[in-house]
């Protein structure tokens, strides 16, 4: 006779529990508080829908991450027959059943401990711990403590109940699962507390907006992304909105504009400004900026960030245009000498003073960890100039300098002082200009003339680490999301 684990052998009790729904549903209100995570996974995963309601109306913890176990259950279920859709709306649907009844009974019974749905994908340790029978591990108290520290202290009328979700407004366009929640949530406004920890605007309804923006605890929002073909007058109409996200440490402003036509009268613009400005002034938790084609902060920048009051850890200025107050104005601003990633990808350096770099980089030397200059323009004597304030960069892991075409001099120059740097991880550059690259068709031949090259230039440096040189022009080495380094090298480069 085997012997089998004491985990295969919860599991199996489990199952046979739940073979008998009239039983599981009775057992549910006697069942031990370290066994309510196991029943109540099995039964979403075989989909009890009524024991699951019955269970969450017992829930012994105040906190219920739903969203990670609803995730879960999903990519298990992708490649099958189900309609995952559906199944997991009937799902979600019964457990809010469950939390209906709660609400109802909540004001009148103390002893009713959720407090937290949590509709995220996030938190999915949770549900492993459980799973892996580690059950020491996620107590109550332990849960408290983690809800503590996710949920951002709010000022709002404490209701009975946080949902927490992230949220993606797109064009015109919910997901039917956000705009379920959304109602739902609506529809009990004196019970429910909405907080959104990412937010995501695309759309330019602004009806749509401000309608679902009413709804949640801003306060709560911690990640916003807008923009997407916005323009100035749409982000003033917005600041609003975003001085009440007094919890905001990540901002990304993508495809914004002055006006959808060029001409604009001064006043209008300056008046715009201040209106987003004077929202800035407010958002004291602050520490990544990523702006992506916004055209309105060109001879605006500096008065921009001098409006943030905490040291920033993230500055993403790609596609921008800067002018040259601008440029000279940033290292001297007192929340630039802490960055840890600082990203100028896209927005032309050719004309600048190289000084200006020089001075950020000493500046957040002790800090900086990544460094993204893609396709800046910058010139040999500029890349010379810049040299001892990057060899000063002792912390930095990754470095991005594909598509400034230098020659091979300076590249070895370059390759000198990067060798030297102990903490660098990632590399990447384009191939000096000297070298022929076609614009098209880089057969397998011209990619070994081309790493001959460059490992001739590389052996004498007695280089430390793997290089990474793209080889040609196309589309696809230019592809990196926003907010991130090339974590792998595009398909055009070659190691050295």
């Amino acid at each position: 006779m085997s012997i089998q684990s004491p985990h295969r052998l919860l599991k199996l009790a489990i199952q046979s529990l739940l073979t008998d729904k009239a039983l599981a549903m009775r057992a549910v209100e006697d069942l031990p508080g370290e066994l309510f995570p196991p029943v109540f996974m099995e039964a979403f995963t075989r989909g009890h829908n009524e024991v699951l309601k019955a269970m969450v109306m017992s829930w012994p913890f105040p906190y219920l991450p739903l969203g990670a176990l609803t995730s879960m259950w999903k990519r298990k279920n992708l490649n099958t027959l189900v309609d995952v859709a559906q199944v997991q709306n009937r799902m979600i649907q019964a457990v809010l059943g469950g939390v209906d009844v709660l609400l109802s009974q909540k004001l009148g019974s103390r002893r009713l401990k959720l407090q937290v749905l949590d509709m995220r994908d996030e938190n999915q340790d949770f549900w492993r711990v459980w799973a892996a029978n580690e059950l020491e591990a996620c107590s109550s108290e332990v849960m408290r403590k983690r809800k503590t520290e996710e949920i951002p202290p709010r000022v709002a009328k404490q209701q009975p109940l946080t949902m927490i979700l992230d949220l993606w407004l797109s064009q015109d366009y919910l997901s039917p699962s956000q705009s379920y929640l959304l109602k739902w949530a609506q529809q009990r406004e004196d019970l429910v507390q909405l907080d959104c920890t990412k937010l995501c605007i695309t759309t330019r309804c602004f009806e749509m907006i401000t309608e679902v923006l009413e709804m949640l605890n801003l306060d709560s929002v911690q990640e916003l992304s807008v923009g997407h073909y916005w323009t100035l007058y749409t982000s003033a109409s917005f600041a609003p909105f975003l001085g009440q996200m007094r919890n905001l440490h990540k901002l990304v402003l993508c495809d914004v504009s002055v006006v959808p036509i060029p001409i604009i009268h001064p006043e209008k613009r300056d008046q715009w400004l201040t209106q987003i400005m004077s929202q800035l002034l407010k958002l004291e938790h602050l520490q990544e900026i990523y702006m992506n084609s916004v055209s309105f902060m060109e001879g605006h920048l500096d008065m921009v960030l001098r409006c943030l009051t905490c040291p920033l850890e993230t500055l993403s200025l790609t596609h921008c245009q800067l002018s040259h107050t601008d440029w000279n104005r940033m290292p001297h601003l007192e929340i630039t000498r802490h960055l840890k990633h600082l990203d100028l990808s896209y927005t032309s350096l050719t004309d600048f003073n190289p000084k200006t770099l020089q001075i950020l980089l000493d500046n957040a030397a002790a800090t900086l960890s990544i460094l993204h200059l893609e396709n800046c323009g910058i010139t040999d004597a500029q890349l010379c100039a810049l040299l001892p304030a990057l060899s000063c960069c002792s912390q930095l892991t990754a470095f991005c300098f594909i598509r400034n075409f230098i020659s091979i001099d300076t590249m070895k120059s370059l390759l000198c002082h990067t060798a030297r740097m102990s903490n660098l991880r990632l590399e990447l550059h384009s191939v000096p200009q000297e070298v022929y690259i076609p614009w098209h068709d880089v057969n397998q031949q011209i990619q070994n003339h081309v790493q001959e090259t460059m490992r001739s230039i590389i052996k004498p440096l007695n280089h430390p680490r793997t290089v990474w040189f793209c080889v040609c022009h196309c589309a696809l080495c230019c592809t990196s999301p926003l907010h991130k380094i090339h974590l792998s090298p595009c398909p055009a480069c070659v190691p050295v």
